[in-house]
Formats: structure tokens, sequence, C-alpha cells
């Protein structure tokens, strides 16, 4: 695929024409819309990802002067989701909203940032990508529905990577200002983005402008000091970090029980997040992304695909190469680089080509993987819409209804985080407790039944009603339910 000299000149925009103005505008308040729909739309309604509950703790305990809690990781998203139930009121529906929010001005971001160096058809294609498709893991079709710590420490490394871009290009030190107090407050939020600093400090040197490159460096990295220190004064800079590089230190090494390909792996193989990202999106969009990826780097100006791309490479090559630690929505960190790098390449499959049919050809791409988008943006949202509490958040309900809204409940096959947050006390993991009114069983390969629980159940067949709740096995004395 070749272009003449225009070819990247802001497709879409180059004509002038008048009617591309309400174009652009109608199409972009219609994703806008959508957006807003992706990120909102009954968003009380899913159970609470496994480490929500902690980092909403921690936050309401950071701002009422505790600062014991969750200091494995970086306090900035903590502060925030304080910050948002003291506001709007304790919970996660509150910190949801924040990343809902922060979600949403990460695709205005990306939106003006592609806009200005490739045109609207692409820059309301990289932010389409961005707001509308799937990224999900097994709790909701969309890791940034949960008040998490990845989705802020996103919101900020895109702040920070667009500004760093706006000082490349205009050369004013404000914008570098900016990007480095942004890339501080998102290593904060989680210090995965780390690994990003070289890439933005060093982005001058695509133009080999040595000088800029050196100083730049300098300015960025003490203004990203201070910020850095302020962020974590309030927890003891020294013990704070130091328990946190302890802790992570100690967590890689005894590794993190996770499920790849249905077995269980404590270190799972290198590969293991690039399967979480295909599981947590789709094939469909995930080839629609790496389409659109290949074919920003045909684009004339390659200087941001450049860019974009060292910044994928640092992620994987700390995510698949340096940590023993795999989970399922660490691929998180990176979809939005492939996002943005995809809408690039539909701005280029759009613009002109030397030839009529190669134009023809490449905008007949451009138009399938929009539409390919489309459809896994309508799964997303239908997925969205049918949203509701589940299994383990059903038990107590289910209790009620039965007539048995006191006792303990024997759990087995799950984790803490699982029930402890719908259970209010109520749960034990011992057979033997003479107060239980009901048993919650789960199949789980991380978490096998205790024995004791299936020869409970076993011997004790008779005396239990069993009630199905999605994933979990619901076991009821039918003694409890008659004691009303």
């Amino acid at each position: 695929m070749s272009h003449n000299p225009a070819s990247d000149v802001r497709p879409g925009t180059a004509a002038r024409r008048p009617v591309l103005p309400p174009v652009e505008l109608a199409a972009g308040l219609a994703l806008l819309l959508w957006g807003l729909y992706q990120s909102f739309w009954n968003l009380g309604a899913a159970n609470y990802n496994a480490d929500e509950p902690i980092y909403l703790q921690a936050g309401w305990a950071y701002v009422h002067g505790d600062f014991s809690l969750n200091r494995e990781h970086p306090p900035t998203a903590k502060y925030l989701f304080g910050l948002v139930q003291v506001i709007g009121g304790e919970g996660a529906l509150s910190g949801r909203v924040l990343v809902g929010v922060l979600t949403v001005l990460a695709g205005v971001i990306i939106y003006f940032w592609v806009r200005r160096e490739f045109g609207w058809i692409g820059a309301l294609a990289a932010a389409g990508f961005w707001l509308v498709l799937p990224h999900g893991v097994s709790s909701g079709v969309r890791i940034d529905r949960f008040a998490l710590l990845e989705p802020v420490m996103v919101f900020f490394a895109i702040a920070g990577m667009a500004a760093a871009w706006r000082w490349f290009r205009t050369r004013s030190w404000w914008w570098l200002a900016l990007s480095a107090v942004a890339m501080a407050l998102s290593v904060t939020s989680k210090l995965s983005t780390i690994v990003l600093l070289p890439v933005v400090v060093l982005l001058p040197v695509l133009e080999k402008r040595w000088r800029d490159a050196l100083l730049g460096a300098v300015v960025f990295l003490a203004i990203f000091a201070v910020v850095f220190v302020l962020v974590y004064l309030p927890l003891g800079i020294r013990s704070a970090i130091g328990y946190m590089i302890d802790f992570q230190r100690t967590h890689d090494t005894l590794g993190h029980p996770v499920v790849v390909g249905g077995d269980v792996y404590a270190h799972p193989p290198w590969w293991a997040n690039l399967l979480f990202s295909v599981d947590g999106m789709g094939v469909v969009a995930v080839v629609v992304l790496l389409a659109g990826t290949v074919a920003a780097f045909f684009a004339r100006r390659r200087q941001l695909p450049l860019y974009l791309g060292a910044a994928v490479a640092l992620l994987w090559i700390f995510y698949l190469g340096v940590s023993a630690i795999a989970l399922t929505h660490y691929y998180y960190a990176w979809v939005w680089l492939f996002c943005v790098l995809a809408g690039i390449g539909i701005a280029v499959l759009v613009a002109h080509a030397r030839d009529r049919a190669r134009t023809t050809a490449t905008r007949i791409l451009a138009a399938a993987l929009l539409v390919l988008a489309a459809g896994c943006g309508a799964y997303t949202s239908v997925s969205i819409a049918n949203e509701r509490a589940t299994g383990v958040a059903l038990v107590v309900p289910a209790l009620d209804d039965r007539g048995a809204p006191n006792g303990g409940i024997l759990v087995a096959g799950m984790a803490p985080w699982e029930y402890s947050p719908y259970f209010a006390g109520r749960e034990t993991t011992d057979a033997s407790s003479a107060t239980l009114v009901a048993v919650a069983t789960k199949d789980s390969p991380r978490f096998p039944i205790d024995p004791a629980v299936t020869a409970l159940l076993d011997s004790r067949a008779a005396d239990f009603d069993v009630v199905q709740l999605d994933d979990v096995t619901l076991h009821i004395l039918r003694s409890a339910e008659t004691a009303r």
C-alpha cells in the first residue's frame, strides 16, 4: 500500500467542503451518546469485581485519615475513589461513576489528539474503538465499568502521552509540564505505566532534537518527582514505598493463581495476558484493532504510530517478559494504544492512494472494519443492558425468600472476595458449624471444594433443598426454611 504526499494529511478534512462539519458533528454526537451509554447505563447492576471492595474501602479510609489499607499499590486512584464517595455516597456506584467519567474524558482526548494529526474520520474511529468496543473480564463486558485501579492509571497515561505529543509538536514547555503531572498521577495510581516514561522523555529523538530530549528529560523528571512525592506524603514515603516493593517482590516470587486455558497456574506462561485480551475483547474486536494497527504503519507520517508502537513494546516487555504475574484484566493497560493506532489506520485506509482501484479497495476494507467494530459495540451495549446481580449476590435474597434470614452460610469453591461483600459476616468455611442454614458451592479450578463440605452434603442430602443461582449451587436446610 503506497500513498501520494497528500494522502495522510487529515483525510476527510483537506477538501474543506461545507458538508463535512455537520457530518462530523452528527457522527461525533452519536458516538459520544453511545460512549455515555456504555459507561453509565445500568452501572450498578453487576457484581463486585474482585478488587473493587478493597479499593473502595481504602479510598474511604484515606480521605478519613487512615492510610493503613492496600499499601501494596500507590494511592492516587484510591484518593479519588474516597473523594467521590464523600460526594456521591459510600459504595461501588460512586467509584464506578468516577471511572465512567474518566473513560469518556479519555475518549475526548483521543479524538482531539488524532484529529489534529489525521483528521476527523480517524479521530472518530480511534475514540469509537476506545468507547464502545468490549474489553471485559468475567465480572463484566467492560473493565472500565468497575472501580479498579487500571482505568484511572490508563486515563492519566492517555492524558500524559497526549500532552507530551503536543509538547513535541508545539515545543511549548507547558505541555511537557502537564504531561509530567499526568504521568505521575498515572504511576501513582498503579505502578505499571512507569515503563512508559522513556518513550515520553525521548520523544524529540524522532526528529533528532537532542537538546530538547535532554532538557525535556530533566524538566519532566523533576516535575514528575515532585508530584510523586506530594502524592505519597500522607502515607509516609519511605514506609509506603518500602512496603509496596517488598509486597510486589514477594507476590512475584510466590505467584498468583489464575486459570489459563482451563489449567491453574501460579506463574502463567508468558502469553497468558495476550490470551486474556482475546478472551476479554473477542476475536472480532482483536482482528479489527490489529488490522487497523497494521494499516497505521503505512501512513506517510509515521511519527505518531512509532510513538504509540514504542509504548506498546515497553508495556509488552513488562507484562509479557518481566512480570511473573498475569491476571485477566492486565491487558487493559495497552488496549487504548491499539484503539488509537487502529483509528489512525482507518484514516490511512480512507485516504487517496495513487490509483482509483487501490483507493476503492482500501476504503472497502476501512468500511468493513468499522462495520465489524460497530457489531462488537452493539454486542457490548446488549451485554450492558442485560447486566444484573448474579450467583453469589443472589444467595441472601434467596434465603430471605425461603424464610431463612438468619444463620450461617457454609461456602466452598469460592474466593473470599466473591462472597464477603454480600453475606454480612454470615459466611463460614467450617463444615461442622452448628448454626448453618445453607451451603453455597461453586465449581472452580482455583478453589476445589473441601472434602468435608462434600461429605456433609452427601450424608445429609435429604435435609436440603437445592436452588441453582447461575454458577452457584445453594443447598438450603429444610428445617431452616420452616422456621419462619
